[in-house]
């Protein structure tokens, strides 16, 4: 089995996952919070090992798609040996143009 990619996590895409988490924390409980941080792993581990398992993006060159769950959309991008994580955009509040 190759070697698994690092993962690194800008500013801005831990931002907004402390907001996700914090509007979780507020409206709902402490099992969504939880539960959002479970799928962040998975989603990190799955780009740890597969890389270009999801699609690249049309709009953002260079950068993929992955999706993190049916409402949050993380941008990243690959290098050598690394994935960085752009941002994290929540699909029902935010329309980046």
């Amino acid at each position: 089995m190759a070697e698994p990619f690092k993962v690194f996590w800008t500013t801005e895409a831990t931002q907004k996952v402390n907001k996700i988490l914090a509007y979780l924390g507020e409206h709902w409980s402490q099992r969504e919070c939880d539960d959002f941080l479970d799928l962040l792993l998975h989603f990190e581990k799955t780009i740890t090992y597969f890389p270009k398992s999801f699609k690249e993006s049309r709009k953002f060159k260079g950068c993929r798609i992955g999706f993190v769950h049916r409402h949050i959309t993380a941008i990243y991008k690959i290098s050598k040996k690394s994935v960085t994580i752009l941002t994290v955009i929540d699909n029902r509040s935010e329309i980046e143009k």
